[in-house]
Protein backbone atom coordinates (compact mmCIF):
# COMPACT_ATOMS: atom_id res chain seq x y z
CA UNK A 1 0.00 0.00 0.00
CA UNK A 2 1.42 3.35 -1.00
CA UNK A 3 1.67 6.28 1.33
CA UNK A 4 0.76 9.88 0.39
CA UNK A 5 4.34 10.86 1.08
CA UNK A 6 5.52 8.62 -1.80
CA UNK A 7 3.54 10.75 -4.29
CA UNK A 8 4.21 14.41 -3.74
CA UNK A 9 1.33 16.58 -4.89
CA UNK A 10 1.73 19.48 -7.25
CA UNK A 11 1.64 22.97 -5.78
CA UNK A 12 -1.70 23.68 -7.50
CA UNK A 13 -3.34 20.62 -5.89
CA UNK A 14 -1.94 21.62 -2.51
CA UNK A 15 -3.20 25.18 -3.02
CA UNK A 16 -6.68 23.85 -3.83
CA UNK A 17 -6.67 21.71 -0.69
CA UNK A 18 -5.48 24.64 1.42
CA UNK A 19 -8.18 26.88 -0.06
CA UNK A 20 -10.81 24.24 0.67
CA UNK A 21 -9.57 23.85 4.25
CA UNK A 22 -9.54 27.61 4.73
CA UNK A 23 -13.13 27.76 3.49
CA UNK A 24 -14.08 25.08 6.01
CA UNK A 25 -12.29 26.99 8.78
CA UNK A 26 -14.14 30.19 7.80
CA UNK A 27 -17.46 28.37 7.83
CA UNK A 28 -16.70 26.79 11.20
CA UNK A 29 -15.76 30.20 12.57
CA UNK A 30 -19.06 31.66 11.33
CA UNK A 31 -20.95 28.71 12.81
CA UNK A 32 -19.15 29.17 16.12
CA UNK A 33 -20.05 32.85 16.14
CA UNK A 34 -23.71 32.01 15.49
CA UNK A 35 -23.63 29.35 18.22
CA UNK A 36 -22.17 31.85 20.72
CA UNK A 37 -24.92 34.34 19.88
CA UNK A 38 -27.60 31.64 20.15
CA UNK A 39 -26.19 30.42 23.48
CA UNK A 40 -26.22 33.98 24.79
CA UNK A 41 -29.82 34.41 23.62
CA UNK A 42 -30.86 31.16 25.30
CA UNK A 43 -29.08 32.10 28.55
CA UNK A 44 -30.89 35.43 28.48
CA UNK A 45 -34.21 33.69 27.85
CA UNK A 46 -33.50 31.27 30.69
CA UNK A 47 -32.60 34.15 32.99
CA UNK A 48 -35.81 35.91 31.98
CA UNK A 49 -37.89 32.97 33.16
CA UNK A 50 -35.91 32.80 36.41
CA UNK A 51 -36.20 36.54 37.09
CA UNK A 52 -39.97 36.61 37.18
CA UNK A 53 -41.08 40.08 38.24
CA UNK A 54 -37.57 41.52 38.58
CA UNK A 55 -38.06 43.42 35.35
CA UNK A 56 -35.27 46.01 35.71
CA UNK A 57 -32.78 43.12 35.67
CA UNK A 58 -34.47 41.66 32.61
CA UNK A 59 -34.15 45.08 30.96
CA UNK A 60 -30.45 45.07 31.91
CA UNK A 61 -30.07 41.73 30.11
CA UNK A 62 -31.67 43.24 27.02
CA UNK A 63 -29.38 46.27 27.17
CA UNK A 64 -26.26 44.11 26.91
CA UNK A 65 -27.18 43.34 23.28
CA UNK A 66 -27.63 46.99 22.30
CA UNK A 67 -25.19 49.49 20.85
CA UNK A 68 -24.68 52.45 23.18
CA UNK A 69 -25.92 55.06 23.76
CA UNK A 70 -29.47 53.66 23.92
CA UNK A 71 -32.44 56.06 23.91
CA UNK A 72 -35.46 54.89 25.91
CA UNK A 73 -38.89 56.50 25.60
CA UNK A 74 -41.33 53.89 26.97
CA UNK A 75 -42.36 55.10 30.48
CA UNK A 76 -42.00 51.61 32.00
CA UNK A 77 -38.52 51.22 30.52
CA UNK A 78 -37.57 54.72 31.71
CA UNK A 79 -38.48 53.52 35.22
CA UNK A 80 -36.24 50.47 34.74
CA UNK A 81 -33.40 52.75 33.65
CA UNK A 82 -34.02 54.87 36.74
CA UNK A 83 -33.76 51.82 39.01
CA UNK A 84 -30.67 50.49 37.20
CA UNK A 85 -29.02 53.92 37.43
CA UNK A 86 -29.85 54.27 41.13
CA UNK A 87 -28.33 50.85 41.86
CA UNK A 88 -25.20 51.66 39.86
CA UNK A 89 -25.72 49.00 37.20
CA UNK A 90 -25.86 51.48 34.29
CA UNK A 91 -24.81 55.04 33.60
CA UNK A 92 -27.72 57.00 32.16
CA UNK A 93 -29.25 60.43 31.81
CA UNK A 94 -32.95 60.74 32.49
CA UNK A 95 -34.68 63.89 31.32
CA UNK A 96 -38.08 65.31 30.51
CA UNK A 97 -39.45 65.49 26.98
CA UNK A 98 -41.62 68.30 25.72
CA UNK A 99 -45.20 67.09 25.54
CA UNK A 100 -46.32 67.08 21.89
CA UNK A 101 -49.71 65.49 22.44
CA UNK A 102 -52.05 64.03 24.98
CA UNK A 103 -50.35 60.61 25.04
CA UNK A 104 -46.76 61.71 24.45
CA UNK A 105 -44.28 60.22 26.92
CA UNK A 106 -43.30 62.68 29.62
CA UNK A 107 -39.72 61.43 30.03
CA UNK A 108 -36.86 59.89 28.14
CA UNK A 109 -33.59 58.27 29.14
CA UNK A 110 -30.25 57.76 27.45
CA UNK A 111 -28.27 54.79 28.70
CA UNK A 112 -24.57 55.52 28.13
CA UNK A 113 -23.13 52.18 29.26
CA UNK A 114 -23.44 49.17 31.53
CA UNK A 115 -21.11 49.57 34.51
CA UNK A 116 -18.72 46.95 35.87
CA UNK A 117 -21.31 46.23 38.57
CA UNK A 118 -23.91 45.78 35.86
CA UNK A 119 -21.74 43.29 33.97
CA UNK A 120 -21.08 41.43 37.23
CA UNK A 121 -24.82 41.22 37.86
CA UNK A 122 -25.40 39.94 34.32
CA UNK A 123 -22.76 37.25 34.90
CA UNK A 124 -24.54 36.18 38.11
CA UNK A 125 -27.90 36.07 36.37
CA UNK A 126 -26.69 34.15 33.33
CA UNK A 127 -24.74 31.76 35.55
CA UNK A 128 -22.85 30.40 32.55
CA UNK A 129 -19.34 31.49 31.56
CA UNK A 130 -18.95 33.10 28.15
CA UNK A 131 -17.18 30.76 25.71
CA UNK A 132 -13.74 31.72 24.46
CA UNK A 133 -13.71 33.24 20.97
CA UNK A 134 -13.06 30.80 18.15
CA UNK A 135 -9.69 31.16 16.52
CA UNK A 136 -8.80 30.45 12.94
CA UNK A 137 -5.71 28.56 11.94
CA UNK A 138 -3.10 30.38 9.91
CA UNK A 139 -2.53 28.87 6.46
CA UNK A 140 0.80 27.32 7.53
CA UNK A 141 -0.92 25.37 10.34
CA UNK A 142 -3.72 24.33 8.00
CA UNK A 143 -1.13 22.79 5.67
CA UNK A 144 0.34 20.84 8.58
CA UNK A 145 -3.08 19.72 9.72
CA UNK A 146 -4.01 18.53 6.21
CA UNK A 147 -0.88 16.34 6.03
CA UNK A 148 -1.66 14.89 9.46
CA UNK A 149 -5.22 13.96 8.46
CA UNK A 150 -4.04 11.96 5.45
CA UNK A 151 -1.45 9.98 7.38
Amino acid sequence: MMNDLDHPETPSVLAERIAALNAVVRQLSEDAQWLRAEAKRLRTEHARTRLGNRMPLWFLLQLQHEEFPVRVFEPGEVRYVSVLTATGLVEAEIGALEATGRYAPSRAATVRRITEYGHAEIAKIEDVPEPAPASTLPAREVQTASHLQRA
